[in-house]
């Protein structure tokens, strides 16, 4: 048995991400786990590093890079399994990726329609009824406009409580690249008003949804575009267009740069006018851009940036490894490329022909993606059913790393590995023992909702009902048994602790982290 030094704390890992045994006993005591059960769960749980097939729930195995180290790291926190998906495990893959998770009523009922049907569901939401999400957000009376704490518990709850979930996905998606920041363009109308954007062009054309950004007045402040004049073009805009937004670095030069910036100056912006075009500032002499010569306006440049044959590969790309994997095949992004020219910079097609394809499915693509504070809280609310204003998530979410509305910088949030240290795991943690243990008006969850009339009397089962819900069914062998032990060893408790403690553990194991 342990005596509880620092020596054989670090030699123990646990369930819960490399937790050791002390801490582990520490939190259980809070969450109800009596001294008799809690030691069937860590006894139950192997004391080394598994072998390759071995138990799951391990602490964090080791993240992989390409064999040249030329491509960034690639999370490598499940044992991969190279058989191929039934339809039901596909629509739980699709409704993760493409949505934020799903009640146990949503999964269902997606998995009557079937993965096609429920793919068309997804993509052609625009005839979708939306009205609880914004009677339930109306009657909460949010100033969107001079308080960032309402406004990103305004657009949370959207995420968790919406009938749209690929729309608010691809927002985003959108907030993630085309970027702007409450710290810079302050309090007002300009930031809800670029959310709003997103949601309403974000699956339309590209180039027409550059267009709008260009003129947005977020974007218009935070980089600086509506001081952009004659005399001093300001490059800011016309830099990050290229490099962040459309081509990436390697497809245009300085020149480039600079005579885009001229193509865009006179684009002013105030208070009373919004977004103006100022003649005496716009410079009106002919520029070379890509290889083309004229008297361009901003219109102009975004029409050349997406006639070049890497603007649609780079689109392409930050949407697969955004909703797939990192770093993929060549050949699946030129079939995405070549949907996206021959529908005219449209998103939608792209995003369903992605959402359709093999590789989407592929064991490569199964826990391949790290998720983001953002993705971990609403999905976990979503998935739960838990009743929420995010009052008391807004923090955790933060301190995980993450503000929306907030960027770090211009090329958003770096995602992926990143999301994985110490400190934001242990927040990642604390944060499944508050949505495990919520009861209160603004935070609750009531597990015996969840498993009301569907015939769970054993352990087992109740342990494959939450597997399949948070997990995706990725639950199976040693670890299946382990829950099943823990369950069991908890002896004569009640239904809502057993299941309040199975559903922490999942919450917390390093499979809930990824999907």
């Amino acid at each position: 048995m342990s005596d509880g030094s620092p020596t054989d704390e670090r030699a123990d890992p646990v369930l819960t991400l490399g937790m050791g045994r002390r801490s582990f006993m520490a939190r259980a005591a809070l969450l109800g786990l009596t001294a008799a059960t809690a030691p069937v769960f860590i006894a139950a749980t192997p004391r080394t590093a598994p072998a390759a097939g071995g138990t799951r729930f391990p602490g964090p195995t080791p993240f992989n890079s390409s064999e040249d180290g030329s491509t960034p790291p690639v999370p490598n926190l499940l044992q991969q399994d190279n058989a191929p998906l039934d339809e039901a495990a596909r629509v739980s893959h699709l409704l993760w990726r493409a949505g934020l998770g799903a009640s146990p009523g949503e999964l269902a009922r997606f998995r009557e329609m079937g993965l096609q049907a429920t793919i068309d569901h997804l993509v052609d939401f625009d005839d979708i009824d939306d009205g609880a999400l914004e009677e339930r957000l109306a009657a909460q009376e949010l100033d969107l406009e001079q308080s960032l704490n309402q406004l990103q518990r305004w657009w949370l709850q959207r995420m968790a409580y919406t009938a749209r979930p690929l729309q608010e996905k691809m927002t985003f998606f959108w907030h993630g690249i085309l970027t702007s920041s409450f710290r810079i363009v302050g309090k007002g109308p300009y930031m809800i008003e670029q959310n709003r954007l997103f949601r309403e062009w974000g699956m339309g054309r590209y180039d027409e949804l550059l267009k709008a950004v260009s003129r947005d007045p977020a974007m218009m402040t935070y980089l600086d575009s509506r001081s952009n004049k004659k005399a001093a073009p300001n490059e800011n805009y016309s830099r990050e267009l290229m490099e962040l937004f459309t081509l990436g670095i390697g497809h245009y030069t300085e020149e480039d740069v600079r005579e885009s910036a001229r193509a865009f100056t006179g684009w002013q912006l105030s208070r009373k006018r919004g977004f103006y075009v100022n003649a005496k500032q716009h410079d009106n002499g002919r520029k070379t851009f890509l290889a083309r010569r004229g008297r361009f306006d901003g219109d102009d440049i975004v029409d050349i940036i997406m006639e070049q044959p890497a603007a649609a590969e780079y689109i392409c790309n930050r949407l697969w490894t955004f909703f797939a994997y990192p770093d993929p095949e060549p050949e699946v992004i030129e079939r995405l490329a070549d949907v996206f020219r021959r529908n005219g910079t449209e998103i939608r097609p792209v995003v369903r022909a992605m959402l359709e394809s093999d590789e989407f499915y592929s064991s490569r693509a199964r826990g391949a993606l790290v998720k983001s504070p953002v993705e971990l809280a609403v999905g976990a609310v979503r998935a739960l059913a838990v009743e929420t204003d995010f009052r008391p998530l807004d923090k955790p979410i933060e301190q995980m790393g993450q503000e929306i509305f907030m960027p770090p910088n211009v090329a958003g949030w770096p995602g992926g590995v990143t999301w994985i240290n110490s400190s934001a795991l242990l927040q990642r943690v604390n944060m499944a023992g508050k949505i495990a243990e919520a009861r209160a008006n603004r935070l609750r969850f009531t597990p015996t909702d969840l498993v009301d009339g569907r015939g769970l009397r054993t352990s087992a089962e109740i342990v494959d009902f939450f597997a399949d819900l948070l997990l995706g069914g990725r639950l199976n062998g040693a670890g299946r048994d382990i829950l099943t032990a823990f369950l069991d060893g908890m002896g004569n408790v009640s239904l809502d602790r057993k299941l309040r403690n199975v559903v922490y553990l999942m919450l917390a194991s390093p499979d809930f982290q990824v999907m």
